[in-house]
C-alpha cells in the first residue's frame, strides 16, 4: 500500500512538472513570436530608411546598389532574410562615406539602433526557449508539441550612420 502511494505521488509530481514546463515553453514561444514581430518591423523600417538615403545619393553605382539591397530586404521571405539584411548592411557601409554633406540620417540612425536592440531581444528569447527545449525531459515528452525549434537571427547590424557621417566629414573618429 505504501509503495503504491509513493508511486502515485511520484507520478503526480512528474505530471505537475511536465505541465509546468509545457506552460513555460508555450510562454517562451509566444515571447519568441512577439520578439520576431518587433524585429521584423524594425528591419522593414531600416530598409525603408535606406531607400530614402539611396534616393538622396548622387546617381551612380553606390546609390543603385543601396536601393537594390533595400528593395531586396523589403521583398525577402523568411528563408533568405538574413542574407538580404547582411547585403543591406554592406551596402549601407559602402554608401555612408559618399553621402552628400547635410544628408538627413535621423530615421536611418534610429532604425539601425532599433534593429540592434530588437535582434538582441529576439536572440535572447530564442536562447531561453532553446535552453528549455533541448533538455532531456521536454524532448522525451515532446512538451513543445510540433513547434519548430526557434533559430537565432544573426546579421551584421554594425553599419552605424552616425559613424559613417563622421568618417565622411573627416573628423577621424572611429570605434
Amino acid at each position: 500500500m505504501t509503495a503504491a502511494l509513493v508511486a502515485v505521488g511520484l507520478l503526480v509530481l512528474v505530471l505537475v512538472y511536465a505541465s509546468w514546463i509545457a506552460g513555460r515553453l508555450d510562454r517562451l514561444h509566444a515571447r519568441v513570436d512577439a520578439a520576431w514581430a518587433a524585429l521584423d518591423v524594425q528591419l522593414v523600417r531600416r530598409a525603408a530608411a535606406a531607400r530614402a538615403v539611396a534616393a538622396a545619393l548622387p546617381p551612380g553605382e553606390v546609390a543603385a546598389a543601396l536601393d537594390a539591397a533595400a528593395r531586396a530586404a523589403l521583398d525577402s521571405g523568411p528563408a533568405g532574410r538574413e542574407a538580404c539584411e547582411n547585403d543591406l548592411s554592406r551596402a549601407l557601409r559602402n554608401a555612408l562615406p559618399v553621402l552628400p554633406p547635410g544628408t538627413e540620417l535621423g530615421e536611418l540612425e534610429t532604425a539601425t539602433t532599433r534593429v540592434g536592440l530588437a535582434r538582441s531581444f529576439h536572440n535572447a528569447a530564442v536562447g531561453d526557449t532553446r535552453a528549455i527545449r533541448l533538455r532531456r525531459i521536454p524532448r522525451a515528452l515532446r512538451l513543445a508539441g510540433h513547434r519548430a525549434l526557434p533559430q537565432y537571427f544573426e546579421i551584421d547590424d554594425t553599419a552605424n550612420p552616425a559613424e559613417g557621417r563622421n568618417m565622411a566629414a573627416g573628423d577621424g573618429r572611429s570605434t
